[in-house]
């Protein structure tokens, strides 16, 4: 089996994809649903709940090894879909004035 093979069929990878994919769903709701006052106050507790499940997911899996990496990763990872989200909020904000 090849790198890329046992890549593809890691559960560590669908988990990533599974929170990342929760945090975007979220994140794009409360730029589109939010009150025009309180979006990025959402996107920031988005944001929260994207560090929350991440650390549910890593604990979940009962692995000690490269914890700290995992969980960085998927941190980062929701913190950057929930910066690019603010960035089109925001950005889409300014364009409606």
């Amino acid at each position: 089996m090849t790198d890329q093979t046992a890549l593809a069929r890691s559960p560590a990878l669908v988990g990533q994809i599974v929170v990342w994919s929760l945090t975007l769903v979220l994140a794009v709701l409360a730029a589109i649903f939010a009150p025009e006052g309180f979006r990025f106050t959402w996107l920031a507790l988005v944001c929260s709940i994207g560090v929350i499940a991440a650390f549910v997911r890593e604990l979940s899996t009962h692995t000690q090894n490269g914890f700290i990496i995992r969980v960085a990763v998927l941190c980062t990872g929701s913190f950057l879909i929930v910066s690019i989200v603010a960035g089109v909020a925001g950005l889409a904000e300014l364009l409606t004035y």
